[in-house]
Order: structure tokens, then sequence, then C-alpha cells
């Protein structure tokens, strides 16, 4: 594959990804809302509080092997079924220990009601093992609009049944419902679409060769998963309840650019990454994809930078001062784990070096808990932001750092990719606080006006720098040769 293909090939698989991811939250939301009138708090609370333990346990089962698979260009039919039976017979042990340590951990978390939940839950950590190997080979396929469709209708099939179940009175066996339901559709659906079917057996001399790459895909997963979920906990246990509503509530809102696209440019780009043939064509993908998500993310953060106070008054009104300079903080905190810590592992690991992804994870987790250390419980959710906005940064140097290992980075080109789209968020945040107070108004009034002419600044401020036309980002031609990926020719001198 030639780097020129593999752009296009990132680009529309990106759009694939978001769009589906897009449209299953949409079919989640309104799923929420109707579960809200059907169900009770306690409800949502049993069902939370299990899966807390499902996704912690969820990020062992596979091992790191599909990632294995999908990396290495050599990968068969054999490598395939090893690869499903040890995720597979991890999945059951793993199900099984949680069925079985169900009353004792719902004796930690002092609600007896929830052990039944997670016994029945476990299956679905069975159910998702089973699909793992066929969903990374058809990521190595590349098949985007084959994974879209069946990520959007297990949603869909999952929304449908907990919406029948609750109104049928089930409770909180609606939700759990609905989850298995997820689960199964998504399973039987990339099993029929891979058309893969495992045979033979267990070749454990392959298995450890594919296991010493992937134990490091494991040792990063939750490594940033302690990263990114220790904040929680510490208020969770040291501040309560209130506290951690501050921190919680604009975390959930930097999150959701990062799940709609950094997380679908992850696993667009490490199959496209794998499947070219030299360094160089790699790196022409990275900062391409570094300039795409920079020009994408860079003006949502900034915008919750410098409109944070407008932005929380608005939406949930003056009880939620407190969020204010705390979204601040995690916007910021959000542009490094964007722009470099998130997409940069995708990176490592298609080159064969996750462990340049680990060790920068270690030392963000270090700077973390030694600040968590020192503050002896007493840290409120302004603190616990700015320091994990500082142990974020860390990482992400540390991360754009390991690329001078490769020898082929101007690490001037890699900052300016990453950075590209800062400059005219903070000449479009800079006006349009300036307008704000000039806007007649209500509060809900001026926030869509503020948004409307923030994004129409930065469009002509990006054409104006990049393009030399303030105009190029209002016409269609620009936009298709963004998803495309190809440049246009320069002008010929005439005859």
């Amino acid at each position: 594959m030639r780097a020129d293909s593999a752009v296009k090939t990132f680009a529309r698989g990106v759009m694939w990804m978001t769009l589906g991811s897009i449209g299953a939250r949409a079919v989640t939301l309104i799923s929420s809302v109707i579960l809200a009138r059907l169900l009770l708090p306690e409800h949502f609370g049993l069902f939370s509080t299990a899966m807390v333990v499902i996704n912690a346990i969820q990020l062992i089962p596979d091992l790191g092997l599909t990632q294995a698979l999908i990396v290495h260009s050599d990968s068969n039919q054999r490598a395939s079924s090893t690869s499903f039976y040890a995720i597979l017979t991890t999945a059951t042990l793993l199900a099984t220990a949680v069925y079985l340590g169900a009353g004792f951990i719902a004796h930690i978390a002092r609600q007896p009601q929830v052990a039944p939940v997670l016994q029945v839950l476990a299956v679905n950590l069975v159910v998702s093992a089973a699909a793992s190997v066929p969903i990374a080979l058809m990521q190595k396929a590349q098949r985007w609009r084959a994974q879209a469709m069946v990520e959007f209708a297990a949603p869909v099939a999952s929304a449908v049944v907990m919406v029948l179940m609750a109104y049928w009175g089930y409770g909180v066996w609606s939700i759990v419902g609905g989850s298995l339901t997820r689960s199964a559709v998504l399973a039987l659906s990339v099993w029929i679409l891979s058309r893969w079917r495992p045979s033979g057996g267990v070749d454990w001399h392959l298995l450890r060769a594919l296991f010493r790459y992937s134990r490091w895909i494991v040792i990063e997963r939750i490594s940033a998963f302690l990263l990114l979920n220790t904040d929680n906990a510490y208020l969770a246990r040291w501040q309560g309840a209130r506290m951690l509503g501050f921190y919680a509530l604009p975390y959930n809102w930097i999150s959701v650019p990062v799940g709609y696209f950094v997380l679908q440019a992850n696993r667009v780009l490490l199959p496209v990454l794998s499947a070219l043939s030299n360094l160089e064509q790699q790196k022409a993908v990275l900062l391409k994809a570094l300039r795409t998500l920079s020009f994408v993310l860079s003006p949502i953060y900034f915008f919750l930078i410098f409109h944070a106070a407008l932005f929380v008054h608005t939406l949930f009104g003056a009880k939620w001062s407190p969020s204010v300079p705390v979204l601040q903080w995690l916007a910021c905190y959000a542009l490094a784990y964007s722009l470099a810590g998130g997409i940069l592992s995708s990176f490592y690991w298609a080159t064969r070096r996750p462990q340049l992804a680990v060790y920068p994870t270690w030392a963000g987790l270090a700077v973390a808990g030694a600040g968590l250390v020192w503050s002896a419980g007493e840290w409120d959710a302004l603190s616990v932001a700015k320091c994990f906005t500082i142990a974020m940064y860390t990482r992400g140097l540390l991360m754009l750092a390991g690329l001078r290992v490769y020898g082929v980075f101007n690490m001037s080109e890699v900052l300016q990719a990453v950075t590209r789209g800062w400059i005219p968020s903070i000449l479009s945040a800079l006006a349009t606080a300036l307008l704000t107070p000039l806007i007649p108004l209500d509060s809900t009034g001026k926030l869509l006006a503020v948004v409307i002419i923030y994004a129409i600044l930065y469009l002509v401020i990006c054409g104006t720098l990049w393009e030399r036309k303030p105009l190029a980002y209002f016409g269609r031609e620009r936009w298709q040769r963004a998803l495309s990926g190809v440049r246009p020719m320069p002008n010929r001198p005439s005859s």
C-alpha cells in the first residue's frame, strides 16, 4: 500500500467509524432518556457498580493478541485460531472467577444486590472474547463500513430489549438484558460478516512468539486505565460524591470528542500503518492523522478553555460554578491526551515498539501518584485536575520524544502537526471572548451565537493561514480533498 492510498483509507475509515459511533451514541442517549422515566435511580446504580468490575476485567482477556494479529503481516489461520482459543480460555476463566467471587465483591461494595447482576454480566466477558478475533480480522482487512454498520446495529437491538423489559417491569435486569443483547448481536454479526472460523488447536510456540509482543499492549492498556481513572477514585474516596460531581461532569464532556474521534482514529490507524511497507510511508500517514485531529479537536478544547463559564452556567446552571475552572484545566488535559498521548500509541504498536507507549504512561502515573500522595487526601477537584493535566502533558511530551528513536522524524514538523489548529483556535476564542458581552441575548441564545461565530472565525482563519484564501474551508472541493487525502497540484508555468 502506498502512503497516499493509506491516507485516503485512513480518512474514510475514520469517517465511517465516527459515523457509526455517533449513530450508536444517539441511540444510547435516546434509550437512556426513556429508561430514566421507566426505571429508578437505584437500578442504574446497581448496574454501574457491576460494570466498574466488568470494565476493569475486560482489559485482560484478549491479552493484546488481537493487536498482534493486526500488526504482524505474516499472521495466518494458525495464528488466528491460536489467538482465538487463548482469548476464549482466558475470558472463561475470568468469567468463572467473577461468578464465584460476586458475593465477595458485593460485600466489599456494600451492595448485596449487585452479586446476581455481576454473575449474569460475567457472560459478557465470554461473548465479547468470542468476537474479538473476527473483529480484529475485519480491521486488518480494513472493512470499515461493515464494522460501522455492525456497531450501530448492536446498540439498536440493545435499546429495543432494554425499553421493552423496563416497560414490563424487570427493573435493573432490563439494563442487564440490553447489555447482553448488545454483546450477542455484535458477536453474531461479526462472525457472519467475517466468514472466519477457527481450526486446529493451540500452537504454543506461536502463542509465545505473539505474546512477547502483545504483553506490552496489556501493560500499556492497564497503565492507561489507571492514569485515566485514579483521579475519580481519589475524589470518591477522600472528598466524597459532591466534589467528585464537580470533577466528573466536565470530565465526561471533555471525553466525548475523544470517544468520537481519537478512539476511532486509533482503531483505523493501527491496521493502516501495519499495512505500509516502510517507515517513511508510516511517518506520512501519522503526520496526516496528527494534523487532522488537531484541526478537528483544537477548536473544541480551546472553546471550552475560553468560554467555560458561559458553557457551564448555560447548560447546567449556577450551582455548577465550581466546575468552571475544572473544565478549563481538563480541556488542557484533553489536548495532551488526544493530540499526543492517544494517537501515538497506535504508531508504536504498528512499528512493533509498544514499550515506547508504556514508559511515558508510567511516567505520567508517577507524576500523578506523587501528587496524590503529597496531597494527603486534601485536594479538591481543581487541584486534582491540575495534577492530572501535568501528568498527561508529561506522558504526551515523552510520547513525542519517543519518535526520535526512529531517525526519520523532525521534531519541529511533529510539533507543527500536533499544534496545527492551536493558533486559529486561540485567535477565534479571543475574538469571541471580546464579542460575547456585546451579544444582546439570553444565556442560551448567547451560547449558540458564540458557537456559530467561533466556528466561522476558525474556518476563516484556517483558510487565511493555510490556503491564503479566507473562504477556502467553505467550499465543497476543499473538504473532498481533505477526505481523500489528495493535495492540489501546483500550477504549471505557461510555455
